[in-house]
Parts: structure tokens; C-alpha cells; sequence
């Protein structure tokens, strides 16, 4: 799958894939206005966090058929990394200490 993000071309085919996580994302429709207002409402997704070979990062879920691709910062890479794969953060950044 391809994303144009910023005029940068993201190709999930050749980059890495790191681990899945997941990520709040708000639901902002016409059912969810009407039942709630102005009030934040969402819901997580599943999401693959994939690196390319020049370490921008992106997270990838699929929303009503649709394949979402979203080109994120390294901290939120490693926030979402220690939050849901901390093996894999500890094998691309550095050991988490112990307790």
C-alpha cells in the first residue's frame, strides 16, 4: 500500500514493520454529534507501526474498508512502542529499567 503524506511517498512494502499497537482516534460523524454533543468521543484502533529505511515512521489501520495510513514522530513511535511492544522498543532504542 502507497500514502502520499506531506509529499512524501510512504510504501508499506518496503518498509519494516515493528510491531502492532493501538490508537485512539476520534469518531466525528453525524450519529456521534447527535448523540453527544461537542463531547470527544472514539475509539482505539488496531494499527501496525512500520520504519523506513530513513526512519520516518508511519501507522497504518484499515476504517470502514479504507486502509488509513498516518506519517507519525519518533516520540509518539516510542510512547505507543513502550505502551503496547516493549520487547520491541527495547531492541531499537534502549532497556527500560527494572523496578
Amino acid at each position: 500500500m502507497i500514502f502520499i503524506i506531506k509529499g512524501m511517498k510512504y510504501d508499506t512494502d518496503k518498509m519494516e514493520k515493528v510491531a502492532d499497537v493501538k490508537k485512539w482516534y476520534r469518531v466525528d460523524n453525524l450519529f456521534s454529534r447527535a448523540l453527544y454533543g461537542e463531547q470527544k468521543v472514539g475509539r482505539y484502533y488496531k494499527c501496525e507501526l512500520r520504519r523506513s529505511k530513513k526512519g520516518n515512521w508511519l501507522l497504518t489501520h484499515e476504517c470502514d474498508y479504507t486502509a488509513i495510513g498516518e506519517a507519525i514522530s519518533e516520540n509518539e513511535a516510542k510512547e505507543l512502542l513502550l505502551k503496547y511492544a516493549p520487547d520491541e522498543y527495547e531492541e531499537l532504542f534502549e532497556k527500560i529499567p527494572e523496578a
